[in-house]
């Protein structure tokens, strides 16, 4: 999620979110660094996806990502779960 040529996530999620009544998750477990323009990207599509109906989840934190988003008061603007299994529940 740096914002450079590994854009592909970008692409494939902004279509998913596009569907109404979507509810997509993205697991960021795995996710070491986020850059601002991946934090755009992230912003970008979850207003996109309120827009549409559809909701965008995030899950399973890394400590980094989990720490960028409270410094830039971003975890009041997304849907944070601790767990997949408890991001899938929310959107019941």
């Amino acid at each position: 999620m740096t914002g450079g040529d590994e854009r592909e996530w970008v692409d494939t999620v902004t279509r998913l979110v596009d569907e109404t009544g979507a509810h997509v998750v993205l697991e960021m477990g795995e996710v070491a660094y986020v850059s601002s323009a991946g934090l755009g990207d992230l912003v970008r599509i979850t207003a996109l996806a309120n827009s549409q109906g559809s909701r965008l989840v995030l899950c399973n934190l890394s400590a980094f990502v989990d720490g960028v988003l409270k410094t830039t008061r971003l975890d009041k603007f997304f849907d944070v779960h601790k767990s997949v299994e408890a991001a899938l529940s929310a959107g019941n």
